[in-house]
Formats: structure tokens, sequence, C-alpha cells
């Protein structure tokens, strides 16, 4: 997917205007329609990575999977293996573990202590 595509999906799921957006995000109308415009003419704008977090702050787009529409790094993964968790630490940090069958009787023993209080 190209940044005007992206932008665009953005623009659509954040159910406002170009103009509202604009004013939402911080930037001109016209730089908006720059943006968008790339979609069509194929030319990739080169574009700040913090311009593209404040896109995302403002209308709550994940900027993990705007990066991965827009292909600049890996999707994050969606399939996870049978008996795996993942942890995601406060900064925001992920890790993916495969349990064994004694962690996962001890996870579901904890489980059901915790649901009986």
């Amino acid at each position: 997917m190209r940044l005007g595509e992206a932008i665009e999906q953005i623009l659509v799921d954040s159910g406002l205007s170009i103009s509202a957006f604009s004013r939402k995000v911080g930037y001109s109308r016209q730089y908006i329609y720059e943006l968008l415009k790339s979609k069509d003419t194929g030319f990739c704008r080169k574009i700040q990575l913090d311009t593209l977090k404040k896109i995302c702050d403002a209308t709550g787009y994940s900027l993990e999977k705007l990066l991965s529409d827009i292909g600049y790094i890996n999707k994050p993964r969606t399939e996870f293996e049978t008996n795996s968790v993942v942890v995601i630490g406060r900064g925001g940090d992920k890790a993916y573990y495969k349990l064994s069958e004694q962690n996962i009787q001890l996870i579901e023993q904890l489980a059901k202590s915790l649901s009986k209080e």
C-alpha cells in the first residue's frame, strides 16, 4: 500500500472531512491533499516519522499498523502457535512465549482461583 492510500484509509476511518482532519492533525488542507494525491500519481512523498505519529495520535490509528501498511516495517505477527502467549510490556515491547503443559495447568489454576474472588 502506498502512503496516500494509507492516509486515505485513516481519513475514511476517522469519519472526518479533509478540513476537519487537517485541523485535527495540525497540518494544512493543502498538505493533506498532497499526501492523498500520492496514491494516484505514484509519487511517494517523503514524510517525517513524527508527522505520521502526529496523524496517528490525533486519529487513534495505530502507528505500528500504518508503518506496516506502507511497508516500512514487517507486519506484526497475527497468528500464534498453540499454547503460546504474548506479553506486552509497559513500553509496548512484545515477547512471545510457548508454554509447556505444566505452565498451562498452573495458569488455569491461577485463573480459577482469581475468578472465585
